[in-house]
């Protein structure tokens, strides 16, 4: 039975609210796709919540080959104590930073987090100063799959072949490093990369090789089908990200709303509202627990 227009989404809202503010949250935020007008009419023209961000998707294909890294750049996986202690002090300015950082970097589903350096780089940088490398790049990775699984409908009986022919084509000759598209037709699960900061001069290498090593981490796990990472618009990290144009998007709308607002406020036109929200960087951190 639908159960449209009688308002109950609305109220669902209002109770969620409430109860955000009686544990203490001065604002709340949502985030659905640019596309999905009823809600977006639902909290931007009914719940006074206003379009406060938007982020762009990049979804990177698993191939049936390895990707080769570079020749003078080192991986290293970095321990969950020296990844709260990075991430705190390269994200202290963005948006959404959580400050339960190492509960997510302890959880069981967070794969690791790894950090790109050039050799002589490495050979130059100890952690136990507290100093960070001049150029490197750093990520952590998060295993979605085990919380839920995708399926991609509506294709076409060709694209369907054309998806099955790039895959045969990888597998006989993967020298030709073919670019294929994983089975993503039937129930398939996706790594989410969070986390993601690049610097130096040598940073844009580092982070495209650090995607081609997490790449061939989703490739020998056989659920995994492709690589999502979530950046700001700006964020110049966003560009060192391989990804396909076709799959990925810029459409994500984020909204907020002031809950201590006086009852009955506009909170689109309220100053403290607009004070608190506006832009303190590029870069915002997204919550793999959020997606």
């Amino acid at each position: 039975m639908l159960c449209w227009r009688l308002g109950i989404g609305t109220k669902l809202v209002q109770q969620l609210e409430e109860w955000c503010r009686q544990n203490g949250a001065d604002y709340a935020y949502m985030a659905t796709d640019g596309g999905n007008q009823p809600s977006l009419n639902l909290f931007i023209l009914k719940c006074n919540y206003v379009k406060f961000r938007n982020p762009k998707v990049l979804v990177q294909p698993v191939h049936l080959h390895y990707k080769p890294l570079g020749s003078d750049i080192t991986i290293i996986s970095v321990s969950p104590q020296l990844s709260e202690s990075i991430y705190r002090r390269i994200f202290s300015n963005s948006e959404f930073f959580p400050e339960d950082i190492d509960c997510l970097l302890y959880n069981k589903l967070n794969l690791g987090t790894f950090m790109a350096l050039t050799k002589n780089s490495l050979r130059n940088w100890t952690p136990k100063t507290g100093d960070l490398p001049t150029s490197f790049a750093i990520l952590s990775i998060w295993n979605t799959k085990e919380v839920y699984k995708l399926q991609l409908k509506g294709v076409s009986g060709l694209t369907y072949a054309a998806c099955l022919g790039s895959r045969v084509i990888d597998a006989l000759m993967p020298w030709l490093k073919f670019p294929s598209v994983p089975n993503i037709l039937g129930n398939f699960g996706f790594y989410f990369l969070y986390g993601l900061h690049m610097e130096g001069k040598d940073g844009s290498n580092l982070m495209k090789s650090l995607c081609a090593f997490s790449h061939n981490i989703a490739r020998d796990d056989k659920d995994c089908r492709v690589l999502v990472a979530e950046v700001g618009q700006v964020d110049p990290v966003g560009e060192a990200i391989p990804h396909w144009r076709k799959f990925s998007w810029d459409q994500d709308i984020w909204c907020i709303k002031n809950l201590r607002a006086a009852q009955g406020e506009d909170n689109r036109n309220s100053q403290e509202y607009w004070i608190k929200s506006q832009i303190s960087s590029s870069v915002i951190f997204v919550d793999p627990r959020d997606n």
